[in-house]
């Protein structure tokens, strides 16, 4: 038997102002998944509202768009199997040729913005859903950090450690300074400042 229950979504979260504009709705949920949600926000220390609108907004803004996208699921174990059946070699390449390019279609595709700042953002906003990934990205005046984190074991450093370097050289137009361990690739450079045109 389902209940009433009165959320506040949030349905425009930008007015021009930076204001995040509210509606209140009222919907029917099964006592189920009412007791899941007051469950889960008791676990968080959060609320029942503020675990709905995050869900929301995960459909909306990463899952929708991954199953679009064609993303696919696969369990941690088996990527880190298969990863360990490819050489350095191969998994550099892939990372070069396959995943930087992939990185660009997704920025522009999520964002329409797949300028060098846009394709570092998404890397950086896809964190907030994925927990296997997470992405922080520091700059100073023209000097750039990037810090990728994940969960898949060496093998997957290369490849990223890959696609991160070829990302800069051709996005930045610059060498980075890069470092790979077993789960954090990590990234230094700085841009020239653009001269002003005369």
């Amino acid at each position: 038997m389902g209940w009433s229950f009165l959320l506040e979504a949030i349905l425009l979260p930008d007015t021009g102002k930076g204001e995040r504009r509210t509606r209140l709705r009222t919907i029917r949920l099964p006592e189920s998944l009412e007791r899941a949600l007051e469950k889960e926000a008791t676990d968080e220390g959060s609320t029942v509202n503020a675990e709905i609108n995050s869900t929301l907004s995960q459909h909306f803004v990463w899952d929708k768009k991954a199953k679009e996208f064609g993303f696919a699921s696969i369990h941690k174990t088996l990527l880190t199997s298969m990863l360990e059946g490819l050489d350095d070699e191969m998994l550099a390449r892939i990372g070069r040729e396959v995943m930087t390019p992939l990185w660009k279609e997704m920025a522009e595709y999520w964002s329409q913005d797949s300028s060098p700042d846009g394709i570092l953002n998404h890397l950086m906003d896809r964190s907030r859903f994925n927990p296997h990934h997470q992405t922080r990205i520091t700059r100073e005046e023209n000097t750039y950090t990037v810090v990728l984190r994940h969960d898949f074991g060496p093998k997957w450093s290369i490849l990223t450690k890959n696609a991160l370097q070829e990302l800069v050289r051709q996005s930045f137009h610059t060498e980075p300074q890069i470092t790979a361990g077993e789960s954090v690739v990590t990234a230094h450079f700085k841009v020239n400042p653009r001269k002003s045109p005369t």
